[in-house]
């Protein structure tokens, strides 16, 4: 048992160890990759310790509170409520602020936590006194209804991810297996993308011309000048459009009538050149997201072009587009794409079909119990029989399953346009902010998920008469103490989980969303409007500028070089070695002409 505890958390670190190298930006610090790791660790902590609580509570042998296994839930089940709601959120503060010394951005992150909790506590306090005075809440229930509440709230969350989950999942791996339609969609996208990485290059224009601006008449002597200094060798070091390329009139000086009202008022003091300096990294951490997810869709939109090519033709040695830095594909790896991995795709888009819909028809028949029980995984792990290690794989499948659903929902965040501003999730470039957030985002719903998976086990109902699981002693106990959320709440809220995928799966939130929301709040399908065409163009464009020799990206209107600070081979995680080379190679025989921007 405890064996199986062991293998389980070396699985874990391996693949967080791998999940934050193929994420992470390379600029992110140390310390927020490990704060990262020991969040991403810790949640899944509590998924390694259910089945192991399982199998002791199936043996009779349920330990106690302050026993081995009760130290063990104590420490992940609380270290991940610290990590949530103080430590990550601080660290987000620190690394996201702009202040120049180590005490100003603990300050700022301490001040940004301490506004969030004023304003709970003052929500919090104004209804809990309304309780006092009413009767209906006595003091010594304060703890278990502070407790009950986040349970709740990590629950009721908790249960759309997983049905968000549960049906993109298998249907997104249904839609890979058709090479067409996927390519249709990969226009789309890259339609889109070539519009937020334009949007995201006039932001940095505006800053770094701001940046040039401020710069530009401050003295040396300014007591300010040091704080300038920082601020303007950022942006000369890692913003692709450099401070010298500002557009600039016949003097000189820098153009301002592109700047708007107020923007020239960041150096007159400290707190305003923080303020540039947060404005600075957060249009360039922006770019970089935004231009990584055009590199990546015009990749996988020349593979599957190649694909489709291969499709109609039945021959399996072309290549297609050659693109720096990729070897060509092996013709019996092209077939398996052309012939083989459609059905694949197929067949594995129906098994994690059937699974979520055994999920779905577990949580939906909680309030059952066991009369009758009619959970698929309820019933093979209690009315079949098997030795230890079968128990503990029956309930760590499913287990792992909602887990992925979760977490896919959590990352799929990243990606939509809505949160894109604030939470890149991009391989390879993740900055510091988004990475902390999807951490504290694993702790918030790591508890109430497994909990939940408890009742779709119905391990309550199985056990003897007075025995209760370790887990349910440390979270479950508080929510038998207060009306309305107890037990009967984890019994018929799942239900909701029922409309909530069927919702999903008819697409019934799309043609709501079509009546009542703007289009840019839409998530729209890939059969549509100008993103599609201009998406096709695109790809056109980008092979003639591949077999040019030239990098991704050089035929959108932002690039007026062959090679820019952008695509820089020393510079960029997104180009191997040998398309570095290729680039260094076509930069040296070709006189690059200048930026269309310091033409202006």
């Amino acid at each position: 048992m405890w064996s199986f505890y062991i293998i389980t958390m070396v699985c874990v670190g391996v693949a967080t160890f791998f999940l934050l190298r193929f994420y992470a930006a390379p600029g992110v610090p140390l310390f927020v990759r490990a704060i990262a790791v020991i969040a991403w660790v810790t949640s899944l902590s509590i998924v390694a310790l259910v089945p192991v609580d399982v199998l002791d509570s199936l043996l009779g042998t349920s330990g106690s509170i302050t026993g081995p296994l009760g130290i063990l839930w104590s420490i992940s089940y609380w270290s991940t409520q610290v990590l949530c709601w103080a430590v990550v959120p601080i660290t987000m503060g620190f690394v996201d602020a702009g202040e120049f010394t180590f005490a100003g951005r603990s300050w700022a992150g301490l001040k940004d936590q301490a506004q969030f909790w004023i304003i709970i506590g003052s929500l919090s306090g104004a209804g809990l006194l309304v309780l006092l005075i009413s009767g209906r809440l006595t003091l010594s229930n304060i703890s278990p209804l502070a407790l009950t509440l986040s349970n709740t709230y990590g629950l009721v969350a908790g249960v759309f991810l997983l049905g968000y989950g549960l049906v993109e999942i298998p249907r997104g791996m249904w839609n890979q297996a058709n090479p067409e339609e996927r390519l249709r969609s990969c226009s789309y996208r890259l339609g889109r993308c070539a519009d937020t990485l334009e949007d995201a290059a006039a932001e940095l224009q505006s800053v770094i011309t701001v940046v040039e601006a401020t710069s530009q008449p401050m003295s040396r002597r300014d007591p300010m000048r040091p704080y300038m200094d920082i601020i303007y060798k950022y942006a000369q070091d890692k913003s692709p459009f450099k401070p010298s390329m500002v557009p600039r009139d016949g003097s000189g000086r820098v153009d301002l009538e592109s700047l708007k009202d107020g923007e020239l008022d960041y150096g007159c003091d400290q707190a305003g050149l923080a303020e540039l300096r947060h404005r600075t990294r957060k249009a360039v951490h922006n770019y970089e997201g935004q231009f990584a997810s055009y590199v990546n869709v015009v990749t996988e939109a020349f593979e599957l072009e190649n694909v489709c090519k291969c499709r109609a033709s039945r021959d399996y040695t072309q290549n297609g587009v050659p693109l720096a830095g990729i070897k060509p594909v092996h013709p019996h790896m092209m077939m398996y794409k052309c012939v083989a991995k459609p059905w694949v795709m197929r067949l594995a888009a129906l098994l994690l079909g059937g699974t979520s819909f055994m999920v779905v028809w577990s949580e939906a028949t909680i309030g059952l119990g066991r009369r009758p029980d009619v959970s698929p995984f309820s019933l093979a792990i209690h009315k079949s029989k098997h030795g230890e290690m079968g128990t503990l794989l029956l309930v760590m499948g499913p287990l792992v399953y909602m887990v992925m659903c979760c977490q896919y929902s959590l990352l799929r965040l990243g990606f939509i346009q809505v949160f894109t501003f604030r939470h890149h999730v991009v391989p390879h470039c993740t900055h510091s902010t988004s990475l902390l957030r999807n951490g504290a985002w694993a702790c918030r719903f790591m508890a109430p998920i497994c909990y939940n998976y408890l009742h779709v086990i119905r391990m309550q109902n199985y056990l003897a008469s007075g025995q209760t699981m370790v887990f349910s002693k440390k979270m479950g106990a508080a929510l038998n103490d207060v009306p309305l959320f107890g037990t009967a709440f984890n019994n018929w809220f799942p239900v909701v989980v029922l409309f909530w995928c069927g919702a999903l799966f008819l697409n019934v939130w799309q043609v709501i969303a079509r009546l009542i929301l703007p289009a840019r709040f839409q998530v729209q399908d890939s059969g549509s409007d100008e993103h599609l065409e201009r998406g096709q163009v695109l790809i056109r464009k980008e092979q003639d500028a591949s077999l040019r020799g030239l990098p991704i990206a050089s035929c959108l209107d932002i690039w007026g070089t062959v090679e820019t600070p952008a695509t820089s081979p020393a510079k960029s995680r997104w180009f191997s070695r040998s398309q570095s080379k290729d680039i260094k190679a076509d930069a040296a025989s070709t006189k690059p002409a200048r930026s269309r921007w310091a033409l202006r």
